[in-house]
């Protein structure tokens, strides 16, 4: 059945070509129904003078020797639906996307699932079922690192099924969730993580945005030696809590400046380093707070783009850097090629430099 399933994607990637041949109309074009490919085609050929915790993934700097790769494993797909409005007015849209992502290997890459939902929306409110980005840390860095992406090094924020409400007004935004409760230990105690952002955007045409969201959840401990009376109500349950605030400024019309701050403890949920540890020795479990950052400058003109941008993560003093710098060049045709110099480090521990030279292909 995988291979069944993978061979259907293969031939329905090779015969697009086809179907773009007889005009701009996705893969389906009807009065009633769209349904449009998205995505990209990546290589990236990268160089690594240290070690970092995750080869085609890397988030800090590791004690160990360097390397030198060359891979596609980032490349990605997705499709768009638009269906028919409802007799109530109400607007269909849908998104499936999937990448080929594989921790263990840069050339022998699985096929995995990262978004699935579909979206209700009438005027300002909108309703969304299925696996989406989460509402928390909602921002994303630019960077070629399209799986390291500065994750437990400053930014945070996932892919996690939810129920998501939204309402956008023309100067704010207010957004709640309860989403799926796995959680890297196991599953939260019988409770939804509760997701919320308000966002405000001022200024002519929107330029300056500013949010606050926020993140609760209750995390079921499953650790083997879990202690026993009277230390149990200690162990059982442990919060997922945090804070952040995001902003996205267009300096002006080159420049802008975007980033995240976001405190809390637990965060493993959202892609950071804290976590839950249970020591069997003493029988006791720390839940590790974290601060987390992450800021750019970008630059845009014409066909080229650029990025100054630094992150960090502290998590329980424990503290690893990341300072990185890039540029794009769009040529034509939906090409584009890309350079980035990322320096990583994790304090008292190993120091990383890596560059990464991109070529990739928009759909």
């Amino acid at each position: 059945m995988k291979k069944k399933t993978i061979l259907s994607f293969a031939i329905a990637l090779l015969l697009l070509p086809c179907l773009r041949a007889f005009g701009d109309i996705g893969i389906l074009d009807t009065e009633k129904n769209k349904l449009q490919l998205y995505g990209f085609f990546k290589l990236d050929a990268v160089y690594q003078d240290g070690s970092v915790n995750g080869l085609t993934f890397p988030r800090y700097a590791v004690p160990g020797d360097g390397n030198l790769y060359l891979s596609a494993t980032h490349t990605r797909f997705g499709f768009k639906y638009t269906g028919t409005p409802l007799n109530n007015g109400m607007n269909v849209a849908a998104v499936l996307e999937w990448d080929f992502f594989d921790t263990a290997s840069p050339n022998q890459m699985k096929l995995r699932f990262r978004q699935g939902y579909f979206s209700l929306q009438k005027e300002r409110h909108s309703l969304l079922f299925g696996q989406a980005w989460d509402l928390f840390s909602p921002l994303g860095p630019t960077t070629l690192m399209t799986n390291g992406y500065l994750w437990q090094t400053g930014n945070l924020g996932f892919r996690h099924a939810q129920v998501r409400y939204a309402y956008s007004a023309p100067h704010f935004d207010l957004t709640l969730s309860v989403s799926d409760p796995a959680t890297s230990s196991g599953w939260a105690a019988r409770m939804p993580v509760l997701q919320g952002r308000l966002g405000l955007k001022l200024g002519a045409s929107n330029k300056y945005q500013l949010g606050i969201s926020g993140i609760y959840g209750r995390e079921k401990i499953t650790s083997t030696g879990a202690p026993v009376e009277p230390l149990k109500k200690y162990v059982n349950n442990a919060d997922i809590a945090g804070v952040s605030l995001d902003w996205n400024l267009a300096l002006c019309k080159l420049l802008t400046l975007k980033g995240e701050f976001a405190d809390g403890k637990n965060l493993a949920y959202v892609s950071s380093r804290a976590a839950t540890v249970f020591y069997t020795g003493d029988r006791t479990l720390d839940v590790e707070e974290a601060s987390s950052f992450w800021t750019e400058l970008l630059f845009s003109r014409n066909k080229v783009s650029g990025w100054l941008g630094h992150g960090y993560e502290n998590v329980d003093g424990k503290k690893v850097n990341c300072w990185l710098a890039g540029t794009q060049l769009a040529v034509g045709g939906g090409i584009s090629f890309g350079l980035e110099f990322t320096h990583f480090d994790s304090q008292y521990i190993a120091k990383t430099n890596q560059v990464i030279l991109s070529a990739i292909l928009n759909l």
